[in-house]
Protein backbone atom coordinates (compact mmCIF):
# COMPACT_ATOMS: atom_id res chain seq x y z
CA UNK A 1 0.00 0.00 0.00
CA UNK A 2 2.66 2.05 0.76
CA UNK A 3 4.83 3.42 -2.16
CA UNK A 4 8.55 3.16 -1.35
CA UNK A 5 10.00 6.54 -3.50
CA UNK A 6 9.31 7.60 -7.06
CA UNK A 7 6.25 5.54 -8.49
CA UNK A 8 6.22 3.18 -11.64
CA UNK A 9 3.56 5.66 -13.31
CA UNK A 10 1.41 4.75 -17.15
CA UNK A 11 -0.44 7.83 -18.60
CA UNK A 12 -2.87 6.24 -21.44
CA UNK A 13 -3.25 9.17 -24.08
CA UNK A 14 -1.05 11.96 -25.07
CA UNK A 15 -3.61 14.62 -24.91
CA UNK A 16 -4.20 17.69 -22.41
CA UNK A 17 -5.14 15.63 -19.75
CA UNK A 18 -2.50 13.30 -20.21
CA UNK A 19 0.13 15.24 -21.29
CA UNK A 20 0.20 17.70 -18.37
CA UNK A 21 -0.31 14.98 -15.59
CA UNK A 22 2.55 13.17 -17.05
CA UNK A 23 5.32 16.48 -17.23
CA UNK A 24 4.12 16.88 -13.18
CA UNK A 25 4.30 13.39 -12.03
CA UNK A 26 7.81 13.09 -14.25
CA UNK A 27 8.95 16.49 -12.46
CA UNK A 28 8.23 15.33 -9.49
CA UNK A 29 10.74 12.59 -9.96
CA UNK A 30 8.08 9.78 -10.84
CA UNK A 31 9.42 7.10 -13.86
CA UNK A 32 6.51 8.09 -16.47
CA UNK A 33 5.46 6.26 -19.37
CA UNK A 34 3.08 7.54 -22.39
CA UNK A 35 1.25 5.30 -24.49
CA UNK A 36 -0.89 7.21 -27.02
CA UNK A 37 -2.51 4.68 -29.86
CA UNK A 38 -1.91 7.32 -33.02
CA UNK A 39 1.16 6.34 -34.74
CA UNK A 40 1.90 10.20 -35.48
CA UNK A 41 0.17 12.28 -33.65
CA UNK A 42 -0.51 15.63 -35.15
CA UNK A 43 -1.53 18.79 -33.58
CA UNK A 44 -4.83 19.32 -34.83
CA UNK A 45 -8.00 19.84 -33.19
CA UNK A 46 -10.39 22.86 -32.64
CA UNK A 47 -9.85 26.26 -31.44
CA UNK A 48 -10.17 26.19 -27.30
CA UNK A 49 -10.85 28.61 -24.94
CA UNK A 50 -8.28 28.71 -21.78
CA UNK A 51 -9.90 30.18 -18.62
CA UNK A 52 -7.99 32.05 -16.03
CA UNK A 53 -7.64 28.93 -13.70
CA UNK A 54 -6.51 27.16 -16.83
CA UNK A 55 -3.78 29.39 -17.48
CA UNK A 56 -2.57 29.30 -13.94
CA UNK A 57 -1.85 25.83 -14.40
CA UNK A 58 -0.06 26.10 -17.73
CA UNK A 59 2.05 29.01 -15.06
CA UNK A 60 2.71 25.74 -13.06
CA UNK A 61 4.01 24.24 -16.20
CA UNK A 62 6.09 27.23 -17.26
CA UNK A 63 3.84 27.53 -20.26
CA UNK A 64 1.89 30.45 -19.78
CA UNK A 65 4.44 32.98 -21.42
CA UNK A 66 4.42 30.45 -24.78
CA UNK A 67 0.87 29.98 -24.75
CA UNK A 68 -0.42 33.65 -24.51
CA UNK A 69 2.44 34.77 -27.03
CA UNK A 70 0.77 31.88 -29.17
CA UNK A 71 -3.01 32.61 -28.80
CA UNK A 72 -5.22 35.84 -28.58
CA UNK A 73 -6.03 37.38 -25.46
CA UNK A 74 -10.05 37.25 -25.07
CA UNK A 75 -11.47 39.71 -22.96
CA UNK A 76 -15.28 39.61 -24.18
CA UNK A 77 -17.92 37.21 -25.01
CA UNK A 78 -21.42 38.80 -26.80
CA UNK A 79 -23.78 36.97 -28.54
CA UNK A 80 -27.36 38.13 -30.03
CA UNK A 81 -30.06 36.44 -31.44
CA UNK A 82 -30.88 37.16 -35.50
CA UNK A 83 -33.28 39.68 -34.89
CA UNK A 84 -30.30 41.65 -33.13
CA UNK A 85 -31.29 40.92 -29.29
CA UNK A 86 -28.08 40.79 -27.32
CA UNK A 87 -28.14 37.41 -25.02
CA UNK A 88 -24.39 37.33 -23.82
CA UNK A 89 -22.39 40.16 -22.87
CA UNK A 90 -19.60 39.11 -20.66
CA UNK A 91 -16.11 40.39 -19.94
CA UNK A 92 -13.41 38.86 -17.80
CA UNK A 93 -11.94 42.31 -16.50
CA UNK A 94 -15.05 42.47 -14.15
CA UNK A 95 -12.93 39.73 -11.67
CA UNK A 96 -10.24 42.31 -11.89
CA UNK A 97 -8.11 44.35 -14.59
CA UNK A 98 -5.76 42.24 -16.21
CA UNK A 99 -7.77 38.98 -16.01
CA UNK A 100 -8.62 37.42 -19.44
CA UNK A 101 -9.41 34.67 -21.12
CA UNK A 102 -7.09 33.10 -24.32
CA UNK A 103 -7.92 32.13 -27.24
CA UNK A 104 -6.12 29.24 -28.70
CA UNK A 105 -5.61 26.57 -31.13
CA UNK A 106 -5.61 23.34 -29.93
CA UNK A 107 -2.61 21.99 -32.16
CA UNK A 108 -1.11 25.00 -30.46
CA UNK A 109 -1.52 23.97 -27.02
CA UNK A 110 -0.72 20.32 -27.65
CA UNK A 111 2.61 21.42 -29.79
CA UNK A 112 3.71 23.22 -26.32
CA UNK A 113 2.68 20.40 -24.37
CA UNK A 114 4.33 17.64 -26.39
CA UNK A 115 7.73 19.61 -26.21
CA UNK A 116 7.43 19.61 -22.17
CA UNK A 117 6.79 16.31 -22.60
CA UNK A 118 9.71 15.34 -24.33
CA UNK A 119 11.76 17.53 -22.25
CA UNK A 120 10.69 15.72 -19.13
CA UNK A 121 12.30 12.71 -20.27
CA UNK A 122 9.01 10.85 -19.70
CA UNK A 123 9.04 7.74 -22.50
CA UNK A 124 6.47 8.26 -25.19
CA UNK A 125 5.06 4.87 -26.97
CA UNK A 126 3.25 6.16 -29.80
CA UNK A 127 1.06 3.52 -31.76
CA UNK A 128 0.53 1.57 -28.98
CA UNK A 129 -3.22 0.97 -28.46
CA UNK A 130 -3.96 -0.21 -24.72
CA UNK A 131 -6.60 -2.44 -25.01
CA UNK A 132 -7.16 -3.25 -20.91
CA UNK A 133 -5.89 -3.26 -17.51
CA UNK A 134 -6.02 -5.57 -14.65
CA UNK A 135 -4.99 -5.02 -10.86
CA UNK A 136 -4.69 -6.39 -7.53
CA UNK A 137 -3.34 -4.12 -3.83
CA UNK A 138 0.27 -4.11 -5.60
CA UNK A 139 0.38 -3.25 -9.26
CA UNK A 140 -1.89 -2.27 -12.11
CA UNK A 141 -1.28 -4.37 -15.58
CA UNK A 142 -1.48 -3.12 -18.56
CA UNK A 143 -2.26 -5.30 -22.02
CA UNK A 144 -2.74 -5.13 -25.62
CA UNK A 145 -4.43 -8.28 -26.49
CA UNK A 146 -2.70 -11.29 -25.20
CA UNK A 147 0.77 -8.80 -24.71
CA UNK A 148 1.17 -7.60 -21.30
CA UNK A 149 2.76 -3.87 -21.85
CA UNK A 150 4.30 -3.87 -17.97
CA UNK A 151 3.30 -3.22 -14.39
CA UNK A 152 2.63 -0.04 -13.14
CA UNK A 153 2.26 1.72 -9.26
CA UNK A 154 -0.61 3.76 -11.13
CA UNK A 155 -2.85 4.49 -14.03
CA UNK A 156 -3.88 7.56 -15.53
CA UNK A 157 -6.34 7.06 -17.89
CA UNK A 158 -6.95 10.59 -20.20
CA UNK A 159 -8.05 8.93 -23.53
CA UNK A 160 -10.97 10.82 -24.24
CA UNK A 161 -14.64 10.81 -24.08
CA UNK A 162 -15.21 7.69 -25.36
CA UNK A 163 -12.51 5.94 -23.84
CA UNK A 164 -13.27 1.81 -23.71
CA UNK A 165 -10.24 1.74 -21.29
CA UNK A 166 -12.86 3.53 -18.57
CA UNK A 167 -15.49 1.32 -19.65
CA UNK A 168 -13.66 -1.13 -17.86
CA UNK A 169 -14.00 0.32 -14.57
CA UNK A 170 -15.86 -0.67 -11.76
CA UNK A 171 -17.20 2.57 -10.85
CA UNK A 172 -20.87 3.60 -11.89
CA UNK A 173 -21.00 5.69 -14.80
CA UNK A 174 -22.88 7.02 -17.72
CA UNK A 175 -22.09 7.97 -21.17
CA UNK A 176 -24.60 9.68 -23.32
CA UNK A 177 -24.34 11.03 -26.36
CA UNK A 178 -25.69 14.82 -27.33
CA UNK A 179 -28.09 14.87 -30.19
CA UNK A 180 -26.43 17.86 -31.99
CA UNK A 181 -22.36 18.28 -32.60
CA UNK A 182 -20.70 20.90 -35.09
CA UNK A 183 -18.81 21.49 -37.81
CA UNK A 184 -15.54 23.69 -37.55
CA UNK A 185 -12.64 24.74 -39.18
CA UNK A 186 -10.06 27.42 -38.59
CA UNK A 187 -9.83 29.95 -41.33
CA UNK A 188 -7.34 33.21 -41.89
CA UNK A 189 -8.51 36.37 -40.15
CA UNK A 190 -9.13 38.96 -42.38
CA UNK A 191 -6.60 41.73 -42.20
CA UNK A 192 -8.99 44.21 -42.62
CA UNK A 193 -11.59 42.87 -40.30
CA UNK A 194 -9.37 41.33 -37.20
CA UNK A 195 -11.58 40.02 -34.19
CA UNK A 196 -11.02 40.80 -30.58
CA UNK A 197 -13.91 39.08 -28.67
CA UNK A 198 -15.74 35.41 -28.95
CA UNK A 199 -18.55 36.32 -30.92
CA UNK A 200 -22.07 34.25 -31.23
CA UNK A 201 -25.25 34.58 -33.41
CA UNK A 202 -28.04 32.46 -32.45
CA UNK A 203 -31.12 31.95 -34.32
CA UNK A 204 -33.95 29.94 -31.34
CA UNK A 205 -31.68 26.96 -30.56
CA UNK A 206 -31.57 25.30 -33.91
CA UNK A 207 -28.56 27.63 -35.47
CA UNK A 208 -25.73 29.15 -33.13
CA UNK A 209 -22.74 30.34 -35.18
CA UNK A 210 -19.18 30.95 -33.28
CA UNK A 211 -16.38 32.84 -34.04
CA UNK A 212 -13.45 33.17 -31.68
CA UNK A 213 -9.51 34.04 -32.15
CA UNK A 214 -7.17 31.50 -32.06
CA UNK A 215 -3.55 33.12 -32.90
CA UNK A 216 -0.88 31.16 -34.67
CA UNK A 217 -0.11 27.59 -34.80
CA UNK A 218 2.62 25.62 -32.54
CA UNK A 219 6.03 25.67 -34.89
CA UNK A 220 4.73 28.73 -37.52
CA UNK A 221 5.95 31.91 -36.21
CA UNK A 222 5.11 33.47 -39.79
CA UNK A 223 1.22 31.71 -39.99
CA UNK A 224 -1.38 33.89 -40.35
CA UNK A 225 -3.74 34.44 -37.12
CA UNK A 226 -6.84 31.87 -36.70
CA UNK A 227 -10.35 32.54 -36.39
CA UNK A 228 -12.24 29.53 -34.61
CA UNK A 229 -15.52 29.37 -36.56
CA UNK A 230 -18.27 27.05 -35.11
CA UNK A 231 -21.29 25.84 -36.95
CA UNK A 232 -24.08 23.96 -34.40
CA UNK A 233 -25.94 20.88 -36.68
CA UNK A 234 -27.95 18.27 -34.94
CA UNK A 235 -26.54 14.94 -35.34
CA UNK A 236 -28.83 13.58 -38.64
CA UNK A 237 -27.58 16.85 -40.39
CA UNK A 238 -23.78 15.60 -39.37
CA UNK A 239 -24.50 12.51 -40.71
CA UNK A 240 -25.79 13.80 -44.15
CA UNK A 241 -22.90 16.28 -44.09
CA UNK A 242 -20.37 13.64 -43.84
CA UNK A 243 -21.79 11.33 -46.22
CA UNK A 244 -21.97 14.46 -48.95
CA UNK A 245 -19.78 16.93 -47.99
CA UNK A 246 -19.08 18.17 -51.66
CA UNK A 247 -19.21 21.63 -52.65
CA UNK A 248 -23.06 22.14 -53.47
CA UNK A 249 -23.05 20.86 -50.03
CA UNK A 250 -20.74 23.33 -48.80
CA UNK A 251 -22.17 26.48 -50.66
CA UNK A 252 -25.36 25.85 -48.85
CA UNK A 253 -23.64 25.51 -45.24
CA UNK A 254 -21.86 29.10 -46.11
CA UNK A 255 -25.09 30.96 -47.41
CA UNK A 256 -27.12 29.67 -44.06
CA UNK A 257 -23.94 30.77 -42.15
CA UNK A 258 -23.83 34.12 -44.00
CA UNK A 259 -27.36 34.73 -43.81
CA UNK A 260 -27.31 33.98 -39.79
CA UNK A 261 -24.24 36.49 -39.43
CA UNK A 262 -23.70 38.59 -42.71
CA UNK A 263 -20.52 39.79 -41.57
CA UNK A 264 -19.08 36.82 -41.35
CA UNK A 265 -18.65 36.54 -45.46
CA UNK A 266 -15.07 38.00 -45.29
CA UNK A 267 -13.90 34.93 -43.24
CA UNK A 268 -16.19 32.60 -45.66
CA UNK A 269 -13.92 33.64 -48.10
CA UNK A 270 -11.28 31.25 -46.94
CA UNK A 271 -13.52 28.17 -46.85
CA UNK A 272 -13.41 27.03 -49.95
CA UNK A 273 -12.83 23.24 -49.78
CA UNK A 274 -15.37 20.67 -47.80
CA UNK A 275 -12.48 18.87 -46.03
CA UNK A 276 -11.89 21.97 -44.26
CA UNK A 277 -14.25 21.64 -42.07
CA UNK A 278 -14.18 19.09 -39.52
CA UNK A 279 -17.14 16.64 -37.58
CA UNK A 280 -17.12 17.47 -33.97
CA UNK A 281 -19.64 15.46 -31.34
CA UNK A 282 -20.01 15.13 -27.47
CA UNK A 283 -20.87 13.21 -24.86
CA UNK A 284 -22.11 13.21 -21.30
CA UNK A 285 -19.90 11.66 -18.91
CA UNK A 286 -20.73 10.86 -15.52
CA UNK A 287 -18.96 8.87 -12.79
CA UNK A 288 -19.54 8.05 -9.11
CA UNK A 289 -16.19 9.06 -8.24
CA UNK A 290 -12.86 9.13 -10.84
CA UNK A 291 -10.46 6.14 -9.15
CA UNK A 292 -10.74 2.67 -8.54
CA UNK A 293 -7.85 1.13 -6.65
CA UNK A 294 -4.60 2.34 -8.48
CA UNK A 295 -6.32 3.60 -11.58
CA UNK A 296 -7.44 7.09 -12.14
CA UNK A 297 -9.13 8.78 -15.07
CA UNK A 298 -8.73 12.61 -16.20
CA UNK A 299 -9.65 15.24 -18.65
CA UNK A 300 -12.87 13.96 -20.86
CA UNK A 301 -12.29 10.68 -20.16
CA UNK A 302 -13.56 11.28 -16.88
CA UNK A 303 -16.28 13.65 -17.07
CA UNK A 304 -16.82 14.45 -21.01
CA UNK A 305 -19.47 17.42 -21.37
CA UNK A 306 -20.38 19.80 -24.53
CA UNK A 307 -19.00 22.63 -25.31
CA UNK A 308 -21.16 25.02 -24.20
CA UNK A 309 -18.98 26.37 -20.85
CA UNK A 310 -15.78 26.06 -22.89
CA UNK A 311 -14.15 24.15 -19.96
CA UNK A 312 -12.48 21.11 -21.73
CA UNK A 313 -8.81 21.98 -21.38
CA UNK A 314 -9.62 24.05 -18.71
CA UNK A 315 -10.43 21.22 -16.44
CA UNK A 316 -8.33 18.48 -17.59
CA UNK A 317 -5.22 21.15 -16.79
CA UNK A 318 -6.92 21.52 -13.59
CA UNK A 319 -6.99 17.65 -13.48
CA UNK A 320 -3.49 16.94 -13.65
CA UNK A 321 -2.36 19.36 -11.51
CA UNK A 322 -4.60 18.19 -8.51
CA UNK A 323 -3.51 14.78 -9.18
CA UNK A 324 0.03 15.86 -8.72
CA UNK A 325 -0.40 17.59 -5.25
CA UNK A 326 -2.29 15.14 -4.38
CA UNK A 327 0.53 12.45 -4.84
CA UNK A 328 2.76 14.84 -3.87
CA UNK A 329 1.16 15.16 -0.19
CA UNK A 330 0.50 11.17 0.36
CA UNK A 331 2.99 8.52 0.03
CA UNK A 332 -0.38 5.73 -0.43
CA UNK A 333 -1.28 6.11 -3.75
CA UNK A 334 -4.92 4.41 -2.83
CA UNK A 335 -5.15 7.54 -0.23
CA UNK A 336 -3.93 9.76 -2.58
CA UNK A 337 -6.11 8.80 -5.47
CA UNK A 338 -9.26 8.60 -2.39
CA UNK A 339 -8.13 12.67 -1.66
CA UNK A 340 -8.20 13.25 -5.25
CA UNK A 341 -11.56 12.33 -5.89
CA UNK A 342 -13.09 13.94 -3.27
CA UNK A 343 -11.22 17.05 -3.77
CA UNK A 344 -12.80 17.60 -7.56
CA UNK A 345 -16.17 16.68 -6.43
CA UNK A 346 -17.45 20.15 -5.75
CA UNK A 347 -15.81 21.44 -8.99
CA UNK A 348 -16.56 19.03 -11.02
CA UNK A 349 -19.90 18.44 -10.15
CA UNK A 350 -20.86 22.18 -10.91
CA UNK A 351 -19.94 22.66 -14.27
CA UNK A 352 -20.93 18.44 -14.94
CA UNK A 353 -24.67 20.08 -13.69
CA UNK A 354 -24.46 23.56 -15.69
CA UNK A 355 -23.41 22.19 -18.87
CA UNK A 356 -26.54 19.68 -18.97
CA UNK A 357 -28.42 22.18 -17.71
CA UNK A 358 -26.96 24.74 -20.63
CA UNK A 359 -27.06 22.69 -23.38
CA UNK A 360 -30.08 22.47 -24.78
CA UNK A 361 -30.69 25.94 -24.28
CA UNK A 362 -27.95 26.72 -27.37
CA UNK A 363 -28.68 23.70 -29.25
CA UNK A 364 -31.43 21.89 -29.51
CA UNK A 365 -35.30 21.68 -31.30
CA UNK A 366 -36.87 23.40 -28.33
CA UNK A 367 -38.34 26.82 -28.24
CA UNK A 368 -39.63 27.93 -24.94
CA UNK A 369 -35.48 26.87 -23.62
CA UNK A 370 -34.30 29.77 -26.09
CA UNK A 371 -36.97 31.91 -25.02
CA UNK A 372 -36.23 32.00 -21.52
CA UNK A 373 -32.21 32.14 -22.08
CA UNK A 374 -32.93 35.59 -24.32
CA UNK A 375 -34.94 36.72 -21.29
CA UNK A 376 -32.60 35.44 -18.59
CA UNK A 377 -29.52 36.07 -20.12
CA UNK A 378 -30.24 38.91 -21.90
CA UNK A 379 -31.83 40.89 -18.88
CA UNK A 380 -31.17 39.28 -15.76
CA UNK A 381 -27.63 38.92 -17.31
CA UNK A 382 -27.14 42.41 -16.93
CA UNK A 383 -27.33 42.91 -12.94
CA UNK A 384 -24.06 43.02 -11.52
CA UNK A 385 -24.31 39.98 -8.80
CA UNK A 386 -25.34 37.65 -11.87
CA UNK A 387 -23.00 39.45 -14.19
CA UNK A 388 -20.01 38.38 -11.35
CA UNK A 389 -21.91 34.94 -11.03
CA UNK A 390 -21.60 34.32 -14.67
CA UNK A 391 -18.52 35.50 -14.98
CA UNK A 392 -16.66 33.30 -12.24
CA UNK A 393 -18.62 30.39 -13.83
CA UNK A 394 -17.16 30.74 -17.20
CA UNK A 395 -13.88 31.48 -15.76
CA UNK A 396 -13.80 28.03 -14.64
CA UNK A 397 -13.70 29.60 -10.60
CA UNK A 398 -16.95 27.96 -9.00
CA UNK A 399 -17.89 25.09 -6.96
CA UNK A 400 -21.34 25.27 -6.07
CA UNK A 401 -24.34 27.01 -7.45
CA UNK A 402 -24.11 30.01 -4.64
CA UNK A 403 -21.12 29.48 -2.68
CA UNK A 404 -17.58 27.78 -3.58
CA UNK A 405 -15.42 30.17 -5.23
CA UNK A 406 -11.94 29.96 -5.97
CA UNK A 407 -9.44 33.29 -5.11
CA UNK A 408 -8.04 34.55 -8.32
CA UNK A 409 -4.61 36.66 -7.64
CA UNK A 410 -3.57 37.17 -11.56
CA UNK A 411 -0.37 39.20 -10.47
CA UNK A 412 1.42 36.11 -8.93
CA UNK A 413 -0.49 32.82 -9.35
CA UNK A 414 -0.41 30.97 -6.20
CA UNK A 415 -0.18 26.90 -6.53
CA UNK A 416 -4.24 25.96 -7.14
CA UNK A 417 -5.97 24.50 -4.24
CA UNK A 418 -9.84 23.32 -4.69
CA UNK A 419 -11.69 23.64 -2.18
CA UNK A 420 -13.17 20.28 -0.49
CA UNK A 421 -16.99 19.43 -1.66
CA UNK A 422 -19.49 21.71 -0.49
CA UNK A 423 -23.14 22.20 -0.63
CA UNK A 424 -25.00 25.50 -1.31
Amino acid sequence: MKSSGPLKVAVVGAGVAGCAAAVLLRRAGHAVQVFEAVAEPAPIGAGVLLQPTGLQVLGQLGLRDEMIALGAVVHQLVGDTATGRSVLDMDYRCLGPQVHGLGAQRGALMGLLWQALRASGAEWHCGMAVEGFTQDEASVTLRQRERELGRFDLLVLANGTFSQLRRQFAVPQRETLFPWGAVWCVLPQPEDAPLQLLRQRFRGARQMLGLMPVGRPHGAPHAPPGVNLFWSLRDDALKRWQSQPDAAALSALKADMQALLPEVAPLLAGLTDPAQLRVARYADVRMRHWHQGRVVALGDCAHGMSPQLGQGANMALIDAWVLSQRLAARDDVLAALSDYSRERRAHLRFYQAASRWLTPLFQSDQRLGPAFRDAFFGTAGRLPWIKGQSMATLSGMKSGWLFGRLDLDTATPPPLSFPMEQTS
